[in-house]
């Protein structure tokens, strides 16, 4: 089978980027032929948000030259566009577009304002509360530019009628995306998780002790990661190492105190290395998340979460199973977490933990549903 992957880059790789490169190396290891079409915003041109004429020849120049029995996608905004899907179904390819955020009923992508969730334009077919807040990069002409856009996709029905399969990352996701304006039917959502190497090590050696909390991820508000510093401001027995950096590291670093350690970036060798031997990873983010790749990560070290307990996130952390779950935004009940947590034994949250990672985000389960996915189209 010839996968085509389609995926507009971001500025700085996140996330989303290492998603489709993984995906593609299990791919190819499993022994499909994939080709990547990458398109970068270097040059935004806001016509082309709509249509990008040379996404659309790039595209179908890829199609015939590659013939992929299907085209999976990714981020399409912006140079790459909808075009790039008019150009699949042209040359009859079917689509699978994995959804990794909520763009396409969200103009500011996160469903979150001011600090809290918000949902106000998940059910409009134009987001006019997008455009009144500035949601996209805080500027109403861009909001109204982008809301204008979203718009006219889902009247158009270039995501419902162009799409033969979407994939999303968790049941909530699938729920929300039913129940919004995109119009779309759950026969076409597919939840798929995504999946993280095997980082656990079974060794006949004694385990080193596990000592303090991790943080990791960006140092920014929707985060949450100034309530966890505010948090770890009262127990300042309790030690927390942060990995990330962001636009709150200087505001944070001033205001920490002894117990709060900065590592900034680490290689994922050493992420790794802190996951196996930190008590607990803490995950204080006031956003829906899709699915974070710490949190399967720390499953994968056999490590528990203490997590917020967002609609979302608490679907994939159970309390007093694998984790801990504490009031969204909440720094009270976020201490009271963590100090439960270190009056219980943590064995059984370990092997909870290590047992989900076992149950649903190895790489060969994500294989699996994957080739699942692709062939339910191409047959």
């Amino acid at each position: 089978m010839n996968v085509l992957q389609i995926h507009n880059l971001y500025r700085f790789s996140g996330g989303e980027d290492a998603v489709v490169d993984n995906e593609m190396k299990l791919l190819t290891e499993y022994g499909l032929n994939v080709k990547q079409l990458h398109f970068d915003n270097k040059q935004i041109n806001a016509g082309r948000l709509f249509f990008n004429k040379q996404a659309y020849s790039r595209t179908r120049e890829a199609i015939r030259e590659f013939q992929p029995h299907v085209v999976h996608a990714h981020n399409l905004f912006y140079q790459a566009s909808p075009a790039v899907l008019k150009a699949a179904k042209d040359l009859g390819v079917p689509i699978v577009m994995t959804l990794h955020n909520f763009r396409l009923i969200c103009p500011a992508a996160l469903l979150l304002r001011d600090g809290q969730i918000c949902t106000k334009c998940v059910n409009l077919k134009f987001p006019a509360h997008g455009v009144y807040h500035a949601c996209f990069q805080d500027s109403v002409p861009k909001s109204l530019l982008l809301s204008t856009f979203l718009w006219y996709s889902k009247v158009q029905g270039i995501w419902k009628d162009s799409v033969d399969r979407f994939i999303v990352l968790t049941p909530f996701i699938k729920d929300l995306f039913i129940q919004s304006s995109l119009g779309v039917g759950g026969e076409k959502l597919i939840v798929k998780p995504n999946s993280t190497d095997d980082i656990y090590e079974d060794t006949e050696k004694v385990p080193p002790a596990r000592q303090g909390f991790l943080y990791i991820g960006r140092l920014s508000r929707e985060k949450g990661v100034h309530l966890l510093l505010e948090a770890f401001q009262g127990l300042p027995e309790k030690s927390l190492t942060i990995v990330g950096t962001g636009p709150l590291e200087q505001e944070l670093r001033d205001l920490a105190g002894k117990n709060i350690h900065f590592r900034g970036e680490q290689p994922r060798s050493s992420v790794a290395e802190l996951l196996r031997t930190t008590k607990a990873l803490v995950f204080p983010s006031l956003c829906y998340e899709g699915l974070p790749n710490t949190i399967i990560e720390s499953y994968a070290a056999g490590t528990p979460v203490i997590a917020c307990d967002n609609e979302n996130i608490s679907k994939l952390v159970n309390h007093n199973y694998n984790g801990l779950l504490f009031s969204s935004g909440q720094v009270k009940s976020l201490i009271q977490a963590i100090e439960d947590y270190d009056m219980v034994p943590r064995e059984d949250f370990e092997k909870c933990a290590r047992r989900t990672y076992l149950e649903k985000y190895t790489h060969k389960i994500n294989l699996e549903n994957l080739l699942k996915i692709y062939n339910s189209v191409v047959n």
